[in-house]
C-alpha cells in the first residue's frame, strides 16, 4: 500500500504537491489497483508519482506512475510503477459475507511542508488502518463533483471517510483483498427526545471479484 501523489505545475518555478488517494500493488512486477477518480485531472494537467511506501520506505527520486488501464464507469484504476516488490495484495475471487469483520487501509490527510533543503518533508504522510465490518451489499452512483457518474458495485462499511483514503485496500483477517474503497456516503443523522444527535458515516467499497473479472479479461499479471 502506498500514497498517490499529484504534482501539478502552476508556473516555471511553483508546483502543487499533494496526496491524491492511494493505491496498493497486486503483482511482483508492480503493478497496482486503485480508483478512477484519483486520477481525474484538474486544469494544470498534473503527474503522478510513486514516493514509496511512506513513512519508512522513502523512493528517491519518485517515479512517475504510468496508467495501464481503467474502466471509468466502474471506477477502477490499473496502473504501473517501474519496481519490483516482494510483497501485493492477493484479489478474492468470492463475494465476501455480510457481517465479516474487515479493515481499511489508506494514507489520508497527509500534511506535506517545505524543508531547509529545499526539498519536501513527507513524515506527515503516514499510514492509517480502520477495523470494522460489512453491513451490507449496494450498488450506488457516485458523484466525482464535475458531473462524471460513476457506479460502485460492493458493500458498505462502517467508516468515517477521510481525505486520501480512496482507492485504498480493505482486506479480511488472512490479509485477503476483498475491496476498494471507493466512495463515502452522506452522513446520516438522528437527534433523540432528549435533543442528542447521533451521525452515523458509511462508505461503499468496490467488491474485489468485480476487479479481479476486469483484470483477467484484459490479460493483465497479477500475483
Amino acid at each position: 500500500m502506498f500514497p498517490i501523489f499529484r504534482v501539478e505545475q502552476v508556473t516555471s518555478s511553483q508546483m502543487i504537491v499533494n496526496v491524491a488517494g492511494t493505491g496498493f500493488f497486486i503483482s511482483s512486477n508492480g503493478n497496482f489497483i486503485s480508483v478512477a477518480h484519483v486520477f481525474d485531472n484538474t486544469t494544470n494537467n498534473p503527474k503522478y508519482f510513486y514516493f514509496g511506501k511512506l513513512p519508512t520506505d522513502l523512493q528517491s527520486p519518485p517515479i512517475e506512475i504510468e496508467e495501464i488501464i481503467r474502466d471509468d464507469s466502474n471506477d477502477i484504476y490499473i496502473g504501473r510503477v517501474k519496481k519490483k516488490t516482494d510483497t501485493f495484495f492477493r484479489l478474492s475471487s468470492k463475494l465476501v459475507d455480510i457481517g465479516r469483520t474487515i479493515c481499511i487501509g489508506g494514507y489520508p490527510l497527509a500534511q506535506i511542508t517545505n524543508n531547509s533543503q529545499g526539498g519536501l518533508e513527507l513524515m506527515g504522510v503516514r499510514r492509517y488502518f480502520q477495523p470494522s465490518f460489512i453491513l451490507d451489499y449496494i450498488k450506488a452512483n457516485s458523484d466525482n463533483g464535475a458531473g462524471k457518474i460513476r457506479l460502485h458495485d460492493g458493500f458498505i462499511v462502517r467508516d468515517i471517510g477521510l481525505f486520501g483514503m480512496s482507492g485504498g485496500p480493505v482486506f479480511d483477517t488472512t490479509g485477503t483483498l476483498v475491496g476498494i474503497q471507493g466512495s463515502v456516503m452522506p452522513p446520516r443523522q438522528s437527534t433523540g427526545a432528549n435533543g442528542r444527535t447521533i451521525s452515523v458515516e458509511n462508505a461503499v467499497v468496490i467488491r474485489s471479484n468485480l476487479v479481479l473479472d476486469f483484470i483477467k479479461h484484459r490479460g493483465i499479471r497479477i500475483n
